[in-house]
This record gives C-alpha cells, structure tokens and sequence, in this order.
C-alpha cells in the first residue's frame, strides 16, 4: 500500500460507513473537519480569496476610493447610518468590480469544493486543479448560486424561518454541482435530498461559523483599524483585510465538508470515489 503522503492527513476510516449509518453526521464532526480542513489549507484557500477580492482592491488602488474595510476603517455596525452614507459615497467603479467579485467568488466557491474533496481523501490539494474546477463549472455555478440566493432572500423577507429553513436545505447545491454535474434544477433537488433530516444539525453548524466570521470582520473590519489608527491607519486596515480574508474562507470550507459527510453518512459513498470524478 503506498503510503500517505507527509503533507497531507490520512483517512480516517469514519469517513465511510456503511450505508444507512445516518447517525454518522453530526454537528461535531461537521466543525471538526471544516476547521481541520480550512487549517491544512488556509493559505492556499485565502489566496483565492484574494485574488477574487483584487477587482475592489484595484478600484481602491487607482481611484482613489475611500473604500471602508479596505482604505479606510469600516464604519461602526452598530451605526447604521454611518454605514449608509459610507455606502452612498462608493464609486460607480466600485459597484462594477463589486459584480466581477462576486463572479469570481463562484470560481472559488468551485475550487474550494473541490480542494476540501481532496483533502478529505487524503489527496494532493493543487491550486492549478483547483482554480480549473471551478473555471469548468462557472456557469452552472453561477446560475445555481443565483437561484439559491433568490430563494433564500424572497424566504428572508416573507418571514426569518423560510429563509433560514432554505438557506439549510439548499446548502450543498453549490458542492452537488461541481462533483455531481446534475444540471441547475438537478442541484437544487439534490441538495434538498441530502439534507432532509440533517438540516437542523447544518443549521447549528453553520451558526457555528456564522459567529466566528461575524466576530473576525468585527475586529477585522472595525475594531483593529481603530486600535492602530494612533501609528498607522493603512497597515491598521491593511490587516483586517488580511484577517478577514483568512478567517472568511471557513464559509466557503464548510459547504463541501457538509456534502461530503452527507454523501458518507447518508449513502456509505467512499471519499476515494467522491475525488475520483475529478480525475
């Protein structure tokens, strides 16, 4: 048998149970191998992030933009007004780099999935595979991300519980279409599938990194910016960025750590099989 490669962790064998095992998944194994799998990797997956921030970086670069978060401290959340007219003193520029971002946030949001798949089954996470998987998968991406954004707002608005009832069921669209390739309404349905039963236990995992992404952006965004404005403004806000950055990427980690242990949980799938479809 050849041996596990040193910079990647071995297989834990809970990783396939046998099928029906439904009690296999759980709030703390979602937690443990999203942090252990963001933690093998952050640098590679905060370099996608970064470089799916670089449109709005580059608008604060060459316009000249007071860009909160970024150029400047970001306005106090718990001021809403200051939040608003430091979003009505945004460039058009800014709004048009904004949509490329959130374009190339559906690349990394492909790629992602497909290096947590990787390193779930003990294989080399390759950046250049990685960018490639989400690049072959933009569109349906796209489009499914879309959807499943439409369908979690109109829930938000009409009342908090569809929302959030929504935003559960429809956690591994995203992951189903860069494994699965079942089309948009394929991915949708398959999502919903997988997590009947579970999305409670989702719902608290998420939750989970939900409070730890809010807390980082409070101190990345905010707070750090204000306790180095004394010294240095810029490096203040320069490295909030680079922590909210790096501690953002858990939202994208967990999405595929949910699918891959619903599809072993829920089907007795063997992560070995999961990555064998990108090969």
């Amino acid at each position: 048998m050849q041996p596990t490669p040193a910079s990647q962790p071995p297989v834990s064998p809970t990783f396939a149970p046998a099928v029906g095992q439904e009690n296999a998944f759980g709030v703390g194994r979602v937690i443990a191998h999203t942090f252990s799998t963001w933690r093998h990797h952050v640098l590679v997956f905060s370099l996608l992030t970064l470089v799916a921030d670089l449109p709005i970086l580059l608008v604060a670069a060459f316009a000249g933009a007071s860009i909160p978060g970024i150029t400047a401290p970001s306005p106090s959340p718990f001021d809403p007004a200051a939040a608003g007219a430091a979003q009505a003193a945004l460039p058009p520029a800014f709004w048009i780099a904004y949509l490329v971002t959130l374009l190339l946030f559906v690349v990394e949001a492909g790629a992602i999935t497909h290096g947590v798949i990787h390193h779930l089954a003990g294989k080399r996470v390759s950046l250049g595979a990685m960018i490639g998987a989400g690049l072959r998968r933009s569109v349906p991406l796209l489009v499914v991300g879309l959807l499943c954004y439409v369908m979690v707002v109109i829930g938000m608005v009409l009342l908090l519980v569809p929302g959030v009832y929504l935003a559960c069921a429809l956690a591994v669209a995203i992951p189903a279409v860069v494994v699965e390739r079942p089309g948009v309404f394929g991915a949708i349905k398959r999502s919903f599938a997988l997590t009947k039963g579970k999305r409670f236990a989702i719902f608290v995992a998420f939750l989970v990194f939900l409070l730890v992404a809010m807390g980082v952006t409070v101190f990345g965004s905010f707070m750090l910016p204000q306790l180095t404005a004394s010294f240095s403004p810029v490096a203040g806000t320069l490295l909030g960025l680079a922590v909210n950055v790096v501690f953002g990427t858990l939202l994208w980690v967990a999405p595929g750590v949910v699918y891959h242990d619903l599809r072993v949980a829920k089907e007795g799938i063997a992560t070995a099989q999961l990555a064998a479809v990108f090969e």
